[in-house]
């Protein structure tokens, strides 16, 4: 199997993947208009002093967590290029913010890709058969030891819509208690603060994560903090 037809195989087995709404950006799925968009596109990028390989229509790269695909699409104005996103395998994930004694509860974690200390409320990947409601309250005793007495959810939200197909179920949880941090994962320190601090962490720029910032926002719209 080659790699466009992989590409359209995955197409039938995910065809989530693929939907269009009207007046969305089309995704082609017939070989003959994929490979012109290649050719077109590794032109314009030959041209720019851009390596040509960069137009190659597939599923560019697998592993346990993510797929990265390069699509061959329609915009509305009838112009055909390439474009390229993120998909996790897994599916969404999760983020809680837990409220404990009326502060909340806020993780110091090393983020690899940002390469830099966040400030942020636990999160995590929905795993098959989990509900978001149980993944919440898992991520909340893995990553903080903290058991939750009450699970409200907020919304959802993406977190990069350019590059990224996969956003957040967010929930707010009091918890009865906490423990110690994941270290494991990179978590070296929970940071009981008040909702005073925590705003005045986000006009400050130390709160820069956009789950943490969103699921905050929901509960205060929602007066839970």
């Amino acid at each position: 199997m080659d790699r466009i037809d992989e590409y359209l195989e995955l197409s039938r087995e995910r065809p989530e993947l693929f939907v269009t709404p009207p007046g969305g950006i089309r995704i082609l799925l017939d070989r003959s208009e994929i490979e012109a968009v290649e050719r077109s596109t590794s032109a314009r990028l030959a041209a720019s002093g851009l390596d040509p390989a960069g137009a190659r229509v597939g599923v560019l790269l697998r592993d346990p967590w993510f797929m990265f695909i390069r699509d061959a699409v329609e915009f509305p104005d009838g112009a055909r290029r390439t474009h390229a996103r993120t998909v996790n395998r897994v599916g969404d994930g999760v983020a809680a913010l837990p409220l404990y004694e009326g502060r909340i509860l806020l993780l110091r974690h090393f983020r690899h890709a940002t390469r830099r200390w966040m400030l942020e409320i636990p999160r995590g990947g929905i795993e098959p058969g989990d509900s978001p409601e149980s993944t919440a309250e898992k991520e909340l005793l893995e990553e903080m030891q903290a058991h939750a007495t009450r699970i409200e959810r907020l919304g959802f939200v993406y977190g990069s819509a350019n590059l990224y197909r996969n956003g957040a179920h967010l929930f707010f949880a009091e918890v009865a208690d906490y423990g110690a941090p994941q270290i494991g994962e990179g978590i070296t320190a929970i940071e009981p603060v008040t909702v005073e601090t925590f705003e005045d962490l986000v006009r400050r720029g130390e709160i820069v994560d956009s789950f943490t910032v969103a699921a905050f926002l929901h509960a205060r719209l929602r007066s839970l903090v």
